[in-house]
C-alpha cells in the first residue's frame, strides 16, 4: 500500500561492496494485513488510535502514491521481489477462476501461487551484502519445499503460510495459548534485534492482524467498547486489533532506542 519503494531502494543501495558495515543502516519492515487506508490517526481517523505509527509518520517520509497489488500473496511477492504482479504472475490469492465462467466479464491470465525461484528476494540481496536476515510472521509465498523463507534469503524464519484460522508455524513452535499472536511475533522480532544489534540486519515482521477472524485482547476490547464510534469506524474488536499492531511498532522502536541503534535503522510500515 505505502512505502514500498523505500524498502526496494534500500535493498539496491546498500548492496554496494564499497559501503562499510558500520555505515549500512539496519532495515526493519513491518507489514500489517488488511489494514484500511483511513484506519490510522496519521491518515485522519479520529476513532482508532495509533500513536506509535503516527510518530513514525511524523518523523519520517510518507509515501502515499506508491501502490502494489492490494491483497495478501501478491503484495508479498511485490515486496520480496521488487516486481509488479504482471511480472511475478501473482494477481490474487488461490485462483482467478471463481464463480461461473459464463458470468465473467473478462478473461484473466493464469495466476501463480509461488514466487518463482528465478527471482532473487530483497533478503537474498541483503544477505549477500552481509546482513543478518530474519522473518517472523505471515509468509504466503509458498509452503512447498524450496520456497520457504529459509530458502529465499532469510537466516532465521518463523512463518505460517497464511492460515488465519489455524496457525501452523514452520518450524513447529509452541505458541502460548494465553498470548496474543501479534505480541508473540513482536517478541521474536525484538529478540532478533537484540541478538544482531552489533551488526547490520534486515528484519521482516509481517503480522496476521488485522485480517479476519477478528480477535483481540479482552482488556483492549473492553476499553474500546466504551468509545463512541465515528462514522464507519465503530468496531471495538477491530480497534483493539489495530491497537496491538500499533503496540508492535512501539515495541520495535523501543528496542532500537534501548540498544542505541535507532538513528542507524530504517523502519518501514505498510499494509497489503
Amino acid at each position: 500500500m505505502h512505502l514500498v519503494r523505500s524498502l526496494l531502494f534500500a535493498g539496491a543501495l546498500f548492496t554496494a561492496s564499497s559501503v562499510s558495515g558500520a555505515d549500512r543502516p539496519n532495515i526493519i519492515f513491518i507489514l500489517a494485513d488488511d489494514l484500511g487506508w483511513t484506519d490510522l490517526g496519521c491518515q485522519g481517523s479520529t476513532y482508532y488510535e495509533t500513536p506509535h505509527i503516527d510518530r513514525l509518520a511524523r518523523g519520517g517520509l510518507r509515501f502515499d502514491a506508491f501502490y502494489m497489488s492490494q491483497n495478501c500473496a501478491p503484495t508479498r511477492a511485490c515486496l520480496m521481489s521488487g516486481q509488479y504482479a504482471p511480472r511475478t504472475g501473482l494477481y490474487t490469492v488461490s485462483t482467478l477462476e471463481r464463480g461461473k465462467a459464463e458470468d465473467r466479464r473478462m478473461h484473466v491470465p493464469k495466476n501463480e501461487t509461488l514466487l518463482t525461484l528465478k527471482v532473487k528476494t530483497v533478503a537474498d540481496v541483503l544477505k549477500s551484502a552481509g546482513y543478518a536476515t530474519g522473518m517472523f510472521g505471515k509468509w504466503h509465498l509458498g509452503h512447498e519445499q524450496g520456497f520457504h523463507p529459509a530458502d529465499r534469503g532469510f537466516d532465521e524464519a518463523l512463518r505460517s503460510n497464511g492460515r488465519h484460522f489455524k496457525i501452523r508455524t514452520d518450524p513447529p513452535t509452541d505458541v502460548p495459548e494465553d498470548q496474543y499472536f501479534a505480541d508473540w511475533l513482536t517478541e521474536r522480532g525484538v529478540d532478533f534485534i537484540a541478538r544482531h544489534r552489533d551488526e547490520s540486519f534486515f528484519l521482516y515482521l509481517p503480522h496476521f492482524a488485522v485480517h479476519s477472524p477478528y480477535q483481540a485482547k479482552d482488556e483492549y476490547v473492553k476499553r474500546w467498547e466504551s468509545e463512541p464510534g465515528v462514522g464507519g469506524h465503530n468496531n471495538p474488536v477491530y480497534a483493539a486489533m489495530i491497537q496491538s499492531v500499533d503496540g508492535s511498532v512501539g515495541a520495535v522502536m523501543a528496542a532500537l532506542e534501548r540498544h542505541g541503534i535507532a538513528d542507524n535503522t530504517l523502519v518501514i510500515f505498510s499494509s497489503d
